[in-house]
């Protein structure tokens, strides 16, 4: 049996790392090209679970295309998004208070380098959906692979085996960006094997 005791005790410690990430014309130019370019070719979208969305900058970009909207951050951004009216939740992005299949999309933008433990998150977000997955990643080799709360920067090949491990399918990708990692995934079953 496994004991997390310790576990939750690290996490706690963590919280300290969290910053506010209110948006900025950069950060906001560059998720609107990949919402506007990938996200109307998913037939049938109609509700994306926004991962780590600051202040929920990205709720009119969704909206303005109809899809219903839902972001999950933690610290001063649920605060600063509840304050204009977002459809936010105070929530750990690993650990998802949602039942299973409840979007038909999860939108990570710049969030995945924030988990301590990127694997179990990358399932957690597949429970969640019911079809895809945009993930979007800083790279190494222009962010470097340090920074406050920067526990999970990684190449594209450590990425593309996560995500696979974790039960998804990449179907796009786009590296035009030297800054950016960015990755289309439709879900499907994951492997699982007994332990021998």
């Amino acid at each position: 049996m496994r004991d997390f005791i310790n576990f939750d005790r690290y996490l706690d410690e963590l919280l300290i790392d969290v910053y506010p990430q209110p948006p900025d014309k950069g950060h906001t130019r560059m998720a609107r090209e990949v919402i506007y370019r990938w996200i109307p070719d998913l037939i049938g979208c109609k509700s994306v679970l926004d991962i780590g969305c600051g202040e929920a900058f990205l709720q009119p970009e969704f909206e303005r295309i109809g899809i219903s909207y839902t972001g999950v951050t933690l610290g001063k951004d649920y605060e600063n998004a509840l304050a204009q009216g977002r459809n936010v939740y105070r929530q750990d992005f690993s650990f998802l208070d949602f039942p299973d299949n409840s979007f038909d999309l999860v939108f990570s933008r710049h969030s995945l380098e924030h988990s301590p433990f990127p694997l179990l998150s990358l399932m957690e977000w597949h429970r969640v959906t019911k079809f895809w997955l945009c993930l979007i990643l800083p790279t190494p080799g222009y962010w470097l692979y340090g920074g406050r709360g920067h526990y999970s920067v990684m190449p594209d090949e450590q990425a593309t085996f996560l995500l696979e491990r974790a039960g998804w399918n990449v179907i796009w990708t786009d590296f035009s960006d030297e800054r950016e990692f960015r990755y289309m995934a439709e879900k499907r079953k994951r492997r699982k094997e007994k332990c021998g």
